[in-house]
């Protein structure tokens, strides 16, 4: 079964047109049965006048009937069938008086219905409008029937009439095709800021919730959901605020109890007892950071102008994880162009979401493998690992947060790439992953380029405040 689109504006020109359709049809059935009833009766009063012009010459004299018609309406009268024709009865409906050749009447008189009665007679393929009218003459009751022979040429009010109708057509469609048209502008045009709010309403998320859609210009009808819809945002931004402040609260609140918590355990006597607990604590430590990096990113806003080399970023990433592979007995290398990359970005946050990659890639890489950062014009870095690979129905799951492919192991808290994931889609660009053809996964992190900064213009922006904890690997 197939459902009627449900917007606004094809339901109401759907109607305009099935409104139209139907004036269509209307309008030349009114126009006609108009013009058929004026022509209708100008026929019968033209036939009253010839009926009244007979009266006057009707005379009853010396006890017979008599007929003086002047010399233009016996000329009117002369071609029987031809035009105009006469017939006068006595009360008996008796011929007194014809103009028809066969000297008798078409219509018989009723004497019990003294109205003038019309009528339509057939004769020879030609069709006659003729009327039977009852007068009063000396005393007298006659009656007077007048015809007209519709097919003479001398009569043009059919032919006006009939060449009328054929020519409406084409003056109505035109002008229905036309008020159409005009409905289409004029529904869209009143639409619009319906039209303007939907557009503005898909553009919200958790960046823009403090956005409300504009009530202005809306149509009375719609404005109640407008006011309803920006009430709902209004509580909706104040529950997301309070889960942020929450979440930040909780994740600062627990970063002193943790320190502590380590120290006395590095002060345990026991070395081996104390190892599995510092372990754990890292661990704690490693997930309150990566809370205390999702509310900060929740609340992110980035500069425009701000730019950043993925080059130099790619050199300080690598040198910066070098150590902590090493100490996994693996390695770092970065390759590809270099020259510098230019892209729209933050400097911190870019070297945070790449730092994430290259923890997770070195987790998955095995001992004597190599993790490769691979620079690429004109905005675009890869990180490939030597691990297993992603099969392809995780591939999309693996940027959410808490996601785990094994979540039997409690190593992490399923951040990290849901954090590569948020400050990427924050700069406007991509990530994506897929495997190597020998083997292993590859991230892609897709940014805006942009043009290299002058000397007076945008400063590149440091990172060192951003070198702390690394993020536990989400893939396992």
């Amino acid at each position: 079964m197939i459902r009627a689109p449900r917007s606004i504006l094809f339901r109401i020109v759907s109607l305009h047109v099935a409104a139209l359709a139907a004036a269509s049809l209307l309008i030349p059935l009114t126009v006609v049965t108009l013009l058929n009833a004026t022509v209708t009766a100008y026929e019968r009063d033209a036939l009253h006048r010839h009926e009244a012009e007979i009266a006057r010459a009707a005379k009853f004299e010396a006890g017979r009937w008599r007929l003086d018609l002047p010399a233009d309406l016996q000329a009117l009268y002369a071609h029987g069938y031809a035009g105009f024709a006469y017939a006068v009865l006595d009360d008996r409906g008796a011929v007194l008086f014809s103009s028809l050749p066969s000297g008798a009447s078409i219509r018989q008189p009723d004497p019990w219905r003294p109205k003038p009665r019309f009528f339509r007679h057939e004769r020879q393929g030609a069709v006659f409008h003729g009327g039977l009218f009852h007068e009063r003459i000396a005393g007298r009751r006659l009656w007077i029937e007048v015809t007209q022979n519709l097919s003479d040429p001398d009569v043009v009010v059919d032919d006006i009439a009939t060449a009328f109708l054929k020519r409406i057509g084409w003056l109505v469609l035109p002008i229905l095709l036309a008020l159409l048209a005009l409905d289409f502008y004029i529904v869209r045009r009143a639409l619009k800021p319906v039209l303007e709010a939907s557009q503005q309403a898909g553009s919200l998320g958790p960046d823009t919730l403090s956005v409300r859609l504009s009530s202005e210009g809306m149509p009375s009808e719609i404005e109640p959901l407008v006011r309803a819809v920006n009430a709902a945002l209004d509580r909706i931004e104040q529950g997301y605020m309070r889960q942020r402040a929450f979440t930040a609260d909780v994740a600062h609140e627990l970063r002193t109890p943790l320190s502590i918590l380590r120290m006395r355990v590095e002060d345990l006597s026991d070395a081996d007892a104390a190892r599995p607990l510092l372990a754990d604590i890292d661990a704690m430590t490693r997930v309150v950071g990566q809370l205390l990096e999702m509310a900060e990113l929740e609340t992110v806003v980035l500069d425009p102008d701000q730019r950043a080399d993925l080059h130099a970023l790619g050199e300080e990433v690598a040198a910066y994880m070098a150590p902590f592979a090493l100490s996994q007995r693996k390695h770092v290398a970065l390759t590809g162009t270099g020259a510098p990359v230019w892209v729209q970005g933050d400097k911190p946050r870019l070297f945070r979401a790449l730092r994430n990659l290259i923890e997770n890639a070195i987790a998955h890489t095995p001992v004597g493998g190599t993790v490769e950062l691979v620079v690429m014009a004109p905005g675009e870095i890869r990180v490939l690992d030597e691990g297993p690979g992603v099969a392809p129905g995780e591939r999309e799951l693996m940027f959410r947060r808490r996601w785990r492919r094994d979540r039997s192991k409690g190593d992490g808290a399923g951040l990290g790439l849901s954090i590569v994931a948020r400050i990427v889609e924050a700069h406007g660009g991509a990530v994506s992953v897929e495997n190597r053809p020998e083997g292993g996964a590859a991230f892609t992190v897709s940014l805006i380029p942009a043009p290299e900064p002058s000397a007076a213009g945008v400063v590149e922006q440091g990172h060192a405040d951003e070198r702390g904890q690394g993020d536990q690997p989400d893939r396992a």
